[in-house]
């Protein structure tokens, strides 16, 4: 059988006054507590001698680690740490321990002294989450999708009461003046186009309406083109839907911030809307006063129509001839609501024929628009009138020539300028009314 190597001397710390034993061959063992027997040694070439231990000792503790080392000719010492265990009152030996640890109880002090810190940063207007969303927000700013590092140039800002600058767009604070800004949203650029200092707007959408303006297009609100975008250089993009993380990371690395807006879905909303546009362009104050302005005009033209009107018109709005209609919960009725009812007030979601969706039922598509039979019908603009009579000739609607036809993109962009269409309207179910005067925008031209 394989023989085990050969062992060299092992030292034990032992008490005051006590001696090595002798092991064979002058080897010394030294332990704590205390003289022992000679310990065994093992040789190489043959098994080792075996020695019952005396009475009331065993072996080492398991997991010991002996300290080796070897003499020539000589009794060596023990180690200087067993020498200073053995010196020890009552010969009792202490375990040798590394390094220092820190108490648990400090530990976690130091982690609560951490925490209370980070509320009171917290507290007084550090914002952990901008930190990761690209942008420092103001306290009850609308928080939106952005994320990204918080801009250097703007980490030290803060919205003050009365100036200007910086200004509070949705969940960024932009420091100047932007010069140049994208839009990948119809509705955006439809309240840029209306407000004052719209001439930084560069780049748009194929869906968007740029009123002729010959703006660079640079895809669509889903897929829109970064390498594009960063071609017109812009300080900051626009949007509505949340843009996909490898666009907005690429849009950020080229030195575009983009902003999310919320989508505004009733006359209050959307006069925040236009709000935080103006502030874009033209400061907190002056500009967030300038497209709530906007907002507050068309409602109070609303307001004046709402008053005068006494017994209130039923009216439709349809997007298409398909047999969908807007009804009363939709944002699209938002504004003819302030003007009109609905002629099936208790219809929710969109108004729709039995088969206008999968078009299995084409002859009944537009059975439930003729059932409300309203005052007034708003269709868009592409339909033309030998069209909706076909469809809808026996409406007293279409047979009294109470059709207005209208721009659906701006529906789609809950555009102010509605009001003309909701205007024309109201003049042909309240021909008592006086009609309500185009307003000029801030050329001087009407728009």
């Amino acid at each position: 059988m394989p023989q085990p190597p050969e062992e060299k001397h092992v030292f034990r710390a032992q008490g005051p006054g006590q001696r090595g034993d002798a092991a064979p061959s002058g080897r010394q063992v030294y332990r704590a507590g205390g003289a022992k027997a000679p310990q065994p040694i093992r040789r190489a070439g043959g098994a080792a001698p075996k020695t019952p231990p005396r009475s009331g000792q065993g072996r080492p503790p398991a997991g010991g680690s002996p300290r080796r080392a070897e003499t020539q000719g000589r009794t060596p010492a023990p180690p200087r740490a067993a020498r200073q265990r053995a010196a020890l009152p009552g010969g009792v030996a202490t375990k040798q321990r590394g390094a220092p640890k820190l108490p648990l109880y400090l530990l976690g002090g130091l982690f609560a002294l951490l925490l209370v810190s980070l509320a009171v940063w917290a507290a007084a207007g550090g914002r952990l989450k901008e930190l990761f969303d690209g942008g420092q927000a103001a306290p009850g700013a609308v928080s939106g999708a952005v994320s990204g590092a918080v801009p250097a140039e703007d980490a030290q800002l803060a919205v003050k009461a009365g100036q200007d600058w910086p200004a509070q767009v949705g969940d960024r604070l932009v420091g100047q003046k932007p010069q140049r800004v994208v839009s990948l949203s119809p509705m955006v650029t439809e309240a840029l186009l209306s407000l004052p200092g719209h001439g930084a707007l560069c780049g748009v959408t194929e869906y968007c309406d740029d009123r002729g303006r010959g703006l660079a297009t640079v895809g669509t609100p889903l897929l829109p083109r970064p390498e594009a975008i960063l071609e017109l250089a812009p300080e900051y993009v626009l949007c509505q839907t949340p843009l996909a993380d490898g666009v907005k990371e690429q849009l950020e690395q080229g030195g575009a911030r983009v902003i999310q807006l919320l989508s505004p879905t009733d006359l209050e909303s959307l006069r925040r809307f236009y709000g935080e546009l103006g502030a874009l362009l033209n400061g907190n104050e002056t500009g967030r006063a300038q497209g709530q302005g906007v907002i507050d005009r068309l409602a109070d033209t609303l307001a004046s129509y709402d008053r005068a009107a006494g017994q209130k018109a039923t009216a439709l709005l349809l997007p298409d001839l398909s047999g969908l209609a807007a009804t009363a919960e939709t944002a699209e009725w938002a504004l003819l609501g302030q003007v009109f009812r609905h002629p099936l007030e208790s219809e929710t979601g969109w108004l729709a024929g039995a088969g206008c969706l999968a078009d299995d039922d084409p002859d009944n598509d537009l059975a439930e628009v003729r059932a409300a039979d309203p005052d007034i019908l708003l269709v868009p603009d592409t339909i033309a009138p030998e069209q909706l009579a076909e469809a809808l000739g026996g409406l007293r609607a279409v047979e009294s020539g109470a059709v207005v036809y209208i721009d659906y993109g701006l529906v789609e962009a809950f555009s102010p300028r509605l009001i003309f269409a909701v205007a024309e309207a109201a003049n042909l179910a309240y021909p008592e009314l006086q009609p309500a005067a185009r307003p000029a925008d801030e050329s001087g031209k009407k728009p």
